[in-house]
């Protein structure tokens, strides 16, 4: 477990650095207002949100490679790159002791998926390699923020995620005994993480550059342990594994690689902050290695408001992490998607950053390492689970949002760590009005819907439990029955809203007649005007 001994030093100020707000960090528990962060931006989005299907490309068994017209590059396929993905170890060990020969220059193999990434130059060429698929290599980068921006309204978390993560009592020893690899731009030894970080570099930075604070921002969410940026599981091990370079900006062998590495050096969850917007097959298969190894990967949706999911979060079996305010709003730029897993916070949130600072960071960058540090904590309160079936802990147990049930801009629901590690307590009784949603007319004929869900998010079985909603039309009194742990209950309210934009309000509430361990839960009140709908 790391040391909590601490040297108190002054709050110094304000910095700028990168496009992130920035501050010194202290053993101060003060903290100055977080402002807007962006994260670092290092390539354009698509220009469309028609992105292909989330599917592993195909292996071909047996084919001459031949070379890819150079003038017609799909998106994000780095130009003079090649990757060669053979059929067999034969195949694979020939072209390896043919390479001076064909005047090739290799910039990476992998031994395990038989592969070899290629740099062409003048007069390159690939024709006649048997036994070889040719792929391209794509552009992966931290994810940008924004290219949709945060809707008006929303509010961060500043130091208060844990809190709202309904994180109450001291968690310094949870994560004990688990590695989370950040596959990231490196983690910096910084005053927030006590140097419990293993680090394995598979990219060199040019002379004069230094690596970005991302992937240490990402680090401290999972496994912070100062006061002003506390990590859900702060005795977890750090596994630091750099793929990017000083830009931010890495690539789909590499990120392959790096996977695999951090599988093969006993990482228990896989964390990845950053993806790309085209389907790999190394990437894909990459992914297959560490699940078989038993790794569970969490990676962030993207950041560009998108109705499709990047790359590695949108394949089969991995968590992907969307994000919200701390009014449990979905953030408009945070990708959505029918495949996304859970959201959890995501805006303004207090991180570490260089070597003694604190940002406000947002994005899907900042919700996904929430998650893994969520899986972290609930392995060491329940030793017994592995990580995948602390991984589907962590999924069932969430607070529903939006649309009920499980939906594309909320996934299975928002991450709440007190709800997960307290699952097996008896004796918890909290009824919540967990959503308000506005469902618009389908039809001229029709009027627009609010439905009103009751969640049961306490460890015991609610029994009647009076309901009250109060809208234009008049209040109902309405009562659910019968609600087991994690279920809920919705009630549609048809509302008129007028076009002249004037607002109309919808509020609700429940009570239970046992304790209620949470009745801040327990009544909800929302506006709605014609630009709503």
């Amino acid at each position: 477990m790391k040391s909590k001994t601490r040297t108190s030093v002054l709050l110094l100020g304000i910095f700028i650095l990168a496009g992130v707000a920035t501050y010194l960090l202290t053993r101060s528990p003060e903290v100055t207002d977080n402002q807007p962060t962006k994260e670092i931006v290092s390539s354009r989005p698509p220009t469309s949100n028609e992105l292909p299907a989330n599917k592993p490309m195909g292996r071909s068994q047996n084919k001459t490679a031949t070379a890819p017209n150079q003038d017609a590059l799909p998106p994000f396929a780095l130009k003079n790159e090649r990757v060669l993905v053979f059929k067999d170890e034969e195949a694979y060990r020939k072209f390896l002791a043919s390479l001076k020969a064909r005047g090739l220059t290799m910039l990476g193999k992998s031994d395990r998926l038989l592969a070899v990434r290629i740099g062409l130059g003048r007069g390159s060429s690939l024709v006649g390699i048997d036994g070889a698929d040719i792929a391209y290599n794509y552009l992966v980068t931290i994810p940008t923020l924004p290219q949709v921006a945060a809707q008006a309204g929303a509010v961060g978390f500043g130091q208060n995620a844990l809190s709202w993560l309904g994180i109450y009592v001291d968690n310094s020893a949870w994560g004990e005994g688990v590695t989370v690899a950040v596959i990231d731009s490196g983690v910096n030894a910084h005053i927030a993480l006590d140097g419990n970080i293993t680090t394995l570099d598979l990219t060199e930075l040019a002379d004069g550059t230094t690596q970005l604070s991302h992937g240490t921002a990402v680090a401290s969410i999972i496994s912070g342990d100062h006061p002003l940026t506390m990590g859900v599981a702060p005795a977890s091990e750090i596994l630091s594994i750099r793929v990017t370079d000083a830009s931010g900006s890495a690539n789909t062998f590499t990120l392959a690689e790096g996977i695999m590495a951090a599988a093969d050096n006993g990482a228990q969850i896989i964390n990845i902050s950053m993806g790309t917007y085209a389907d790999s097959q190394l990437l894909a298969e990459a992914v297959l290695y560490a699940q078989e190894k038993g790794s569970v990967i969490v990676a962030s949706s993207g950041n560009e408001g998108f109705d499709s999911l990047a790359y590695p979060a949108a394949y089969e079996d991995v968590i992907s992490v969307g994000a919200v305010e701390s009014q449990g709003d979905h953030l408009d730029f945070s990708n959505s998607g029918t495949d996304l897993s859970i959201t959890a916070p995501g805006y303004q949130v207090n991180a570490a950053w260089g070597e003694d600072m604190l940002t406000s960071f947002s994005g899907t960058s900042a919700s996904a390492p929430f998650v893994s540090g969520a899986i972290a904590a609930t392995m060491s309160n329940y030793p017994d689970l592995s990580a995948q079936e602390a991984a589907d802990l962590v999924l069932s147990v969430t607070n529903d949002a939006g649309l009920p049930g499980t939906d594309a801009d909320y996934g299975t629901g928002i991450l709440d760590v007190g709800r997960v590690i307290q699952n097996s307590t008896s004796g918890i009784y909290d009824a919540a009005i967990s959503g308000q949603t506005l469902v618009p007319a389908t039809s001229s004929s029709s009027l627009p819907t609010v439905l009103v869900t009751v969640q049961n998010q306490g460890t015991e079985t609610l029994i009647n439990s009076p309901v009250t909603i109060t809208s234009p039309s008049g209040t109902e009194h309405l009562n659910v029955s019968s609600l087991a742990p994690g279920e809920t209950q919705t009630f549609e309210v048809p509302i008129s809203i007028p076009a002249s934009g004037a607002a109309v309000s919808v509020s609700s509430s429940v009570t239970i007649t046992s304790g209620d361990a949470d009745i801040s839960n327990n009544a909800r009140s929302t506006s709605y005007t014609a630009e709503t709908e």
